[in-house]
């Protein structure tokens, strides 16, 4: 029964934490849209790769973040670094590809959105406090006990909820391509604006 309450706890917590648009799921409705639904598809399989290590990471030295805040805040400094840099980098994106005259130029490299899921999932650094405080919180409600096995449970169960939430945004966003233009033209400036949001609110939090 643990274990099971331990598989739900890791699909919710991880749907919520990813449902909202952000840097991952707009990328991938960004590759739905330009490339296909099976590249889209791809960088999330490789996303979710890395949700099960960083959910994974998370529980399992929940205490020892719970006990050392210092650790906690520099991840939290060098994820909004990463996320300034990411803002930068898809206003470039953006610019340059408006700058083309034929929007609807073919990507040449096609073949590693696999590891490009495994890179840009690997610096969400906020997905380990995020999965630490959501095992701490369970644990305060005496619904997760830090077992080995409860941990894989709770791991394997976020990373298939991480990739439902993508599965649907890379079904979504393709079904509907031909009546988002304004989206598809924009995109990456509506990630800049995603990434630029999560920058500013973290080094709001940072500096207070």
């Amino acid at each position: 029964m643990e274990l099971v309450i331990a598989f739900l706890a890791g699909f919710v917590i991880a749907a919520i934490g990813i449902v909202a648009p952000g840097m991952l799921n707009m990328t991938i409705a960004r590759l739905s849209v330009e490339e296909s639904k099976k590249q889209a598809l791809l960088f999330a399989l490789g996303s979710v790769v890395i949700v099960f290590f960083q959910s994974f990471v998370g529980t399992y030295f929940a205490k020892f973040l719970d006990t050392n805040p210092h650790v906690t805040e520099m991840l939290k400094k060098f994820g909004t670094v990463i996320f300034i840099l990411l803002t930068f980098f898809f206003i470039y994106n953006g610019i340059k590809a408006k700058k083309k005259e034929n929007i609807n130029v073919e990507v040449k490299d096609k073949r590693n959105r696999f590891l490009f899921g495994v890179t840009l999932s690997s610096l969400n650094m906020f997905a380990v406090p995020y999965y630490a405080v959501m095992g701490l919180m369970l644990a305060s409600k005496d619904l997760f006990h830090f077992s080995i096995l409860e941990i894989i449970s709770f791991s394997l169960a976020a990373s298939i909820g991480t990739f439902a939430i993508f599965y649907i945004y890379a079904v979504f966003f393709k079904k509907i391509e031909h009546k988002v233009t304004l989206l598809s033209k924009n995109i990456n400036f509506f990630i800049a604006i995603v990434t630029g949001i999560v920058a500013i609110t973290s080094l709001v939090k940072i500096l207070s």
